[in-house]
């Protein structure tokens, strides 16, 4: 089927460096609308996650958020791969577009029902699981959509560029959600501010939404009707494709590692927070504690930025990973509120160092056609993290009555970073031979299809 109209940039205009694909990449209008748009709504996503984070521990301990985790980890892990080949199947736009709408919907839903009072526990994961459905579809609709609207060998750089706006809304939203949760003289009147907010941060990304491009799909569903036989093939076929290619397996590995180890960390801050005598179970900690992850987290999108072109990136994944594993193990040696922003900050800078140019590669490397395919594989790892977190604050909840109970964060805490620092020293050698190659052969893999 031939593509619908499709914005094309020129090299000049996108630029090759850093510096110059920023300017570049800014210059087309749609990208920076929905890079306005997609802040905001990142902003509304922040705040939402430190208040009901903080709701969930406060009523219901480390077990609500073992529940909230699996809640939405597990349609992460059993639809992101079905995920995946729909975007691929289905126009971008209008796939995401029904997401983000859906997505509203429940956002809705929970601010009114914090409206009379507490939300109960299942409610709290109702919304969660509901959140994992969507966003399994969401989140890859989002990438591939970024990619119609630049060239090819510039979306590592556009996925860069688009991080960089999350962790600047990592920064300021739990910052706002601690000052929401401050307002009011009852418990629920507090949340409910912050889940409003989070409602109207929806608006900016609906608005934008007719402005980006209507890319027909390359592999198109049968119109009369959905077969599931066609994306059970749409699925395998990406399979397939990322286990042919070394430097996508390589990369995955990493991922899968850094998500599975290292990213839990941020699930589990409610507990460390509500559960610390130094804390105090402030919810301003909470927030200050966020926002430092954040803070982190955007210079290490700046860097991811600043490296998307370097020949020696491989070799930064690996440095970046390693660094996540040593800041956890830092983070849990609970010296104080300083120590623990400091610690905080390090692992945000890290983590989405390592996640993004990950990912982003994947992307660079992989063709149009099974961009969503791909990315879908790659965000496997956000059910990964989001088990793993679960099984964690599982685990920190059971050995509370124990005698253990003042060290039990700790432990598993750093019992997860000292895993993370011995896989990713077995990933250092495949890693730097990937770049020697890439180095060597830069021009990317090309795909039977």
């Amino acid at each position: 089927m031939a593509e619908l109209p499709r914005v094309n940039v020129s090299h000049e205009a996108m630029g090759r460096g850093s510096a110059t694909a920023f300017h570049g990449l800014w210059r087309v209008k749609m990208l920076r609308h929905f890079w306005l748009a997609s802040t905001v709504s990142n902003l509304g996503r922040s705040a939402f996650l430190m208040a009901i984070s903080w709701l969930t521990v406060r009523l219901y301990g480390a077990h609500g958020i073992a529940l909230l985790s699996l809640a939405y980890g597990v349609p992460q892990l059993l639809l992101q791969l079905f995920a995946g080949a729909a975007t691929d199947r289905l126009a971008r736009r209008q796939l995401y577009g029904l997401t983000e709408s859906l997505l509203l919907l429940i956002a809705i839903l929970l601010w009114l029902s914090s409206i009379g009072g507490n939300p109960s526990l299942w409610l709290l994961v109702a919304v969660c699981l509901g959140n994992g459905v969507i966003s399994a579809f969401d989140a890859p609709a989002r990438s591939a959509l970024i990619s119609e609207m630049v060239l090819q060998e510039d979306l590592v750089s556009a996925q860069q560029i688009f991080s960089v706006a999350a962790q600047v809304a990592g920064i300021f939203g739990p910052a706002l959600g601690g000052i929401l949760l401050s307002i009011g003289t009852r418990d629920h009147a507090n949340e409910s501010l912050a889940f409003l907010f989070y409602c109207c941060s929806y608006i900016p990304v609906l608005i934008c939404l007719p402005l980006l491009p209507m890319v027909a799909p390359a592999e198109p569903l049968p119109r009369q009707r959905l077969q599931i036989q066609d994306v059970v093939r749409g699925v395998r076929r990406g399979l397939v494709y990322v286990g042919s290619k070394r430097s996508l397996t390589v990369l995955m590995r990493l991922l899968a590692v850094v998500m599975l180890l290292g990213a839990p960390f941020q699930s589990l801050l409610p507990i460390y927070v509500h559960d610390s005598t130094s804390l105090a179970a402030d919810h301003r900690a909470y927030a200050l504690l966020l926002s430092a992850v954040a803070f982190g987290g955007f210079v290490g999108a700046l860097l991811g930025v600043a490296s998307a072109e370097r020949r020696d990136r491989y070799k930064a994944l690996a440095i970046a990973s390693l660094g996540l594993g040593c800041a956890l193990l830092l983070f849990t040696t609970n010296r104080g509120i300083h120590w623990a922003l400091l610690s905080a900050c390090l692992a945000g800078g890290f983590s989405i160092f390592a996640i993004n140019l990950d990912t982003s590669l994947l992307l660079g490397l992989t063709p149009p056609q099974i961009q969503g395919r791909v990315a879908s594989i790659a965000t496997l790892g956000k059910g990964l993290h989001a088990v793993t977190a679960a099984a964690a604050s599982e685990a920190i909840g059971q050995l509370s009555h124990t005698p253990l109970k003042i060290h039990a964060y700790s432990l598993i805490q750093g019992g997860l970073a000292i895993a993370l620092i011995v896989f990713t020293v077995q990933l250092w050698l495949p890693l730097r031979q990937l770049g020697w190659v890439q180095a060597s052969s830069p021009a990317p893999e090309s795909s039977g299809g």
